[in-house]
């Protein structure tokens, strides 16, 4: 596979959406704050079900299914 094509494409992506931010100053950061919202909510989510996955895990490695424990 050639890379060459690869890497032409990403840098016109890369300086179309850099070109953007100039003629629009808060769009990057407007997206960049939806970005963050969405990455909270996951990491929220993930650490009040971590001891129901942790549960869960205990009882699949205790019935054979998952090595470890």
């Amino acid at each position: 596979m050639k890379f060459l094509p690869v890497f032409v494409f990403v840098i016109l992506v890369v300086a179309t959406i850099f070109g953007n931010v100039e003629a629009k100053p808060g769009w990057l950061k407007k997206q960049l704050k939806s970005v963050e919202k969405g990455v909270r909510r996951v990491r929220d989510r993930a650490q009040e079900n971590l001891p129901l996955v942790a549960g869960y895990v205990g009882v699949a490695a205790q019935a054979g299914l998952v090595p470890g424990k």
